[in-house]
């Protein structure tokens, strides 16, 4: 049996969330995080506060938030020296060697090594300035600036803080440290159990997310928020935003009605199901589908595509 999804159910979904509050949220992130990059750039003379990029990179874009979201950016600083001393560079043949000669040792006569008397401890190197110490740096300074309720994590490729106090209730921030290519427009994130860079592009995602709100206004924002919080409803998870804001970028935009909310819903959710699944172009590149977008389907993963026509199918309106 289908769920109805009447018109007053839809307006109320809408204005379910704060804008207000999510961009004094933005707000306050971009400001911490600038004021711990100039901090760090007095320390090394390897950041440069000019050479950083901090963007916003899931649904906070376009303020569609759910009760599941959480605050994600990427922070990208272009600087080569950064880039090539966080890649570990090994040299298999000198390994294999070396572990070739200790075996073929043990399988000789033992021998006793003369011990030396009063070991003088070996000099210690300075260790090149990798991402790792950049992102360590971020994490002493932001923690400085927080009040002392609030909490800061440190991972591998990224740091998170939690704070009631400054930024508000059930919030939380990601913040990945990465490479940048400024010439790309290419964030670089760096995994160091493979010891690989993944590079991650938008493309195009935030030029054709500003002209579709330029031509529909805010209802076309307002689509992707009831979209959001009908996926975390029924799957109790976030949708993939590159996907969704894809789907709804590839809508005509004479579907879009500002004066009438539900209108707009049904017209939008009704092109959708009927559409071929091929005919959704990428909006981080049009060039491709979204079943060729490397932001929406990857390697042992499926699309979330035929789950959001699942959805739309379960409901009555």
């Amino acid at each position: 049996m289908k769920s109805e999804l009447n018109r007053a159910l839809v307006e109320s979904l809408n204005e379910s969330s704060n804008q207000t509050f999510i961009e004094n949220v933005k707000n306050t992130v971009f400001s911490l995080v600038s004021s711990a990059v100039e901090s760090v750039s007095q320390k090394t003379p390897f950041v440069l506060p000019e050479k950083c990029v901090l963007i916003p990179v899931n649904e906070i874009c376009t303020g569609a938030v759910t009760q599941l979201s959480e605050f994600s950016f990427f922070l990208g600083i272009e600087n080569p020296q950064i880039e090539m001393n966080t890649k570990t560079v090994k040299n298999f043949w000198k390994f294999a060697w070396r572990e070739f000669r200790a075996s073929w040792r043990l399988g000789r006569k033992k021998y006793k090594k003369r011990r030396k008397e009063n070991p003088q401890p070996a000099p210690q190197t300075i260790e090149k300035y990798q991402l790792s110490n950049f992102r360590h740096d971020l994490v002493l300074c932001i923690a400085d600036m927080l009040s002392q309720t609030s909490l800061i994590y440190e991972y591998d490729r990224h740091f998170s803080i939690v704070g009631r106090e400054d930024f508000g209730t059930n919030v939380k921030i990601n913040i990945y440290v990465t490479a940048f290519d400024s010439l790309e427009s290419t964030f670089k994130l760096y995994t160091a159990r493979r010891n690989k860079f993944c590079d991650i592009s938008f493309g195009s995602r935030y030029e054709n997310l500003e002209y579709k709100q330029s031509a529909c206004g805010t209802i076309f924002n307002d689509m992707i928020k009831i979209f959001n919080t009908l996926f975390c409803k029924r799957y109790n998870a976030v949708s993939n935003q590159i996907l969704v804001e894809s789907l709804l970028f590839n809508c005509p935009n004479v579907l879009f009605d500002g004066s009438d909310v539900f209108k707009t819903f049904v017209n939008v959710a009704n092109y959708i199901r009927i559409a071929a699944p091929t005919s959704f172009a990428s909006i981080a590149n049009t060039e491709n589908t979204v079943f060729q977008d490397k932001l929406v389907v990857s390697t042992g993963q499926q699309t979330e595509y035929s789950k959001i026509i699942r959805m739309l199918d379960e409901f009555k309106f």
